[in-house]
């Protein structure tokens, strides 16, 4: 749930500081896109590409990964990484080129989504909502129809990380008006909560 409340939380700062680019939900840029592409607004549609790009850079690389990783806690380097740039991409003026501050965001979000994709055998999303809405919505008929209680904690589970979500989103919306673009930096004390925490629940199950 912490995870995907990062997932909310980055796409809502980069939509209200960084000209409308969604750092994580290339649906929406691929839609943004095409409204730029039609307004002849050339450096816009350039950072949606290059989100699109980066995005599919990161996901590229976590799956490589995937199949040489070397120790329990190659997830934890990729929160570091997200912690890092969020940490740089917060000391960067509004005059920097969203053409510098999206795509390395982008980058992360999709190593996230990609490193953890899985909640007890389930498939998720930690930065997008509709498909995890789609599952919680399936399970939840399944649930009614046939009072399968398993289907009941499955829907609760996902109706749960849409909440996370969109908890993100809404608190990062809210603290932009206070911070700006600092705002970013609580995401940063975020991951690194969420690192101790996931650092040390490895270190009792795999004790190395």
């Amino acid at each position: 749930m912490a995870v995907t409340a990062v997932g909310g939380f980055i796409d809502a700062y980069t939509f209200m500081q960084r000209g409308g680019v969604l750092a994580a939900g290339q649906t929406g840029n691929i839609i943004f896109l095409s409204v730029d592409l039609t307004q002849h607004n050339l450096p816009g549609a350039l950072v949606k590409i290059m989100a699109l790009l980066f995005f599919a850079l990161g996901v590229a690389l976590v799956t490589l990964f995937k199949h040489h990783h070397f120790t329990h806690y190659w997830r934890i380097m990729i929160l570091i990484l997200e912690m890092m740039v969020c940490l740089v991409i917060g000391f960067l003026p509004h005059s920097m080129s969203n053409l510098l501050v999206v795509p390395p965001l982008s980058l992360v979000m999709a190593m996230q989504t990609t490193a953890f994709s899985e909640i007890d055998k389930q498939g998720y999303n930690n930065v997008f909502s509709t498909g995890n809405l789609k599952k919680a919505t399936i399970a939840l008929t399944e649930f009614a129809n046939g009072h399968d209680r398993r289907q009941g904690r499955i829907a609760v589970m996902y109706f749960e990380i849409v909440g996370s979500f969109a908890g993100g989103a809404i608190i990062s919306a809210f603290l932009q008006e206070w911070l700006g673009i600092r705002t970013i930096w609580v995401v940063a004390g975020v991951l690194l909560l969420i690192v101790a925490y996931y650092a040390h629940t490895l270190h009792r199950k795999y004790g190395d």
